[in-house]
């Protein structure tokens, strides 16, 4: 637990989303839901977890892909889950055929091809409010991140442009960002993606999105 709440300390102002696993240690899961932490679930097990541990659903994201086409419906129209990562337009339509009329189902885009922007932009009740970007295992998430964070801001930017719609979040994960990395190694990653955001929205004139960092591997402590 103090680990990961270093790890909170050492990111701000780049936000910390927990894997749903870390939440098995009841004091990382008390944390969590102290702090109304973000967390991330990415299949059943992962869900299990994270509602069993009392995370409420609207702070949960639910990455698609790894949820059958029930699965997905009952988590959106069920659970009311806070956002749900897309990568393909088959999810995006089982997410607007279980559009309940009292909420609105947010939606973060894992990919960004046309027609997955173009579904969710026009599905009744979907708000579109970010993009996923995942690093690849084999890189160095801390230099690898901040390269991340600036492509995202223009594509983000290209949405906005071709479609009159302003993203909020840029989300970063899958790489080594592990919660057994100390304080120290997070604030150089952690400026030198602020110092991108910066340089990115000054040249695009694009408004300053949240940035969220997903932990990876390593244990909490």
């Amino acid at each position: 637990m103090r680990r990961c709440a270093a790890w909170h300390r050492s990111l701000d102002p780049v936000e910390l989303a927990l894997p749903a696993r870390a939440l098995r240690d009841s004091h990382v899961a008390k944390w969590a839901r102290d702090h109304a932490l973000v967390v991330e679930v990415h299949n059943g097990g992962d869900l299990a977890t994270a509602i069993g541990t009392g995370i409420h659903p609207m702070r949960l994201v639910v990455h698609a892909g790894g949820f059958s086409g029930d699965e997905l419906v009952f988590c959106s129209a069920n659970l009311g889950v806070g956002r749900v990562v897309a990568n393909t337009p088959e999810q995006v339509r089982l997410l607007v055929s279980c559009a309940v009329r009292h909420r609105r189902q947010r939606v973060v885009l894992g990919t960004t091809t046309a027609d997955v922007v173009t579904a969710v932009l026009t599905g009744p009740r979907l708000d579109l409010v970010g993009v996923y970007r995942e690093i690849g295992s084999s890189k160095d998430c801390f230099t690898e991140a901040p390269e991340v964070v600036g492509e995202v801001i223009a594509e983000m930017a290209r949405i906005r442009k071709a479609h009159a719609v302003v993203l909020t979040r840029v989300w970063v994960g899958g790489g080594g960002f592990g919660l057994d990395a100390g304080p120290d190694d997070l604030a150089e990653p952690s400026r030198a993606i602020e110092m991108t955001v910066d340089d990115a929205c000054a040249t695009l004139r694009f408004p300053r999105p949240l940035v969220v960092v997903s932990a990876g591997p390593g244990g909490p402590h």
